[in-house]
């Protein structure tokens, strides 16, 4: 193994999209963990899965490492877990990242996805397939913008927040911590911080239901 090659944590179907985007950048994926007992020898895209995290001591000098779970809590809890590990990132070679953007550790960027200039990705976040983030936004830590959700100019993505695929963001908004905004939602004012939205436009939720 050499220490240029990356692990991956997470072997469900997200860690194969990591996976797939690692492999087209041509970057060796040396293995990956997953706590689920039932996944251990297996194999993910033809990536070994080595076991539990709890062999992560083992491998932390070996390679970096990146996380490829969906959830946006249970990826900042293990980050924080595991805040002592190399982390990578991971833009796969059919996306467009302007050289003025900055893309923190662990950050994933799929294909077909777009960020341009002077926009700022927070740690561990992830720009899903064919997301499309415009000038001069700010995205927090630990972030999911889900496939083909459109953000245009100077949006503000606060930390842990959830956009279903699809959804669109007008120029300026700022959408709080933790908010949830439903697929295919047109967001056209300010979201506070741990609310649910939806729809077109979009409009607070009472139960936050699948979104939750």
């Amino acid at each position: 193994m050499t220490p240029n090659g990356v692990f991956v944590i997470g072997a469900g179907g997200h860690g194969k999209v990591v996976i797939s985007t690692l492999q087209e950048r041509g970057v060796e994926v040396l293995g990956v963990f997953d706590d689920d007992v039932a996944k251990r020898g297996g194999r993910l895209l033809g990536v070994p899965i080595l076991g539990g995290l709890d062999l992560l001591p083992e491998y932390a000098d070996r390679g970096r490492f990146i996380l490829a779970i969906g959830n946006n809590d249970h990826r900042a809890r293990l980050a924080e877990r595991l805040s002592w590990l190399g982390w990578a990132t991971a833009v796969h070679p059919a996306a467009y990242v302007h050289p003025s953007a900055r893309l923190e550790a662990g950050v994933v960027v799929f294909a077909g996805a777009v960020v341009q200039p002077e926009t700022v990705v927070g740690v561990h976040s992830i720009v899903n397939t064919g997301a499309t983030v415009d000038h001069d936004c700010e995205i927090g830590s630990y972030v999911h913008l889900a496939p083909g959700v459109h953000l245009a100019g100077g949006v503000t993505v606060g930390s842990r927040a959830m956009l279903g695929v699809g959804a669109s963001v007008i120029p300026g908004v700022r959408i709080g911590e933790g908010a949830v905004v439903g697929a295919g939602s047109l967001v056209l004012r300010d979201v506070p911080p741990g609310e649910t939205v939806a729809g077109v436009p979009a409009k607070p939720l009472k139960d936050r239901g699948a979104y939750g």
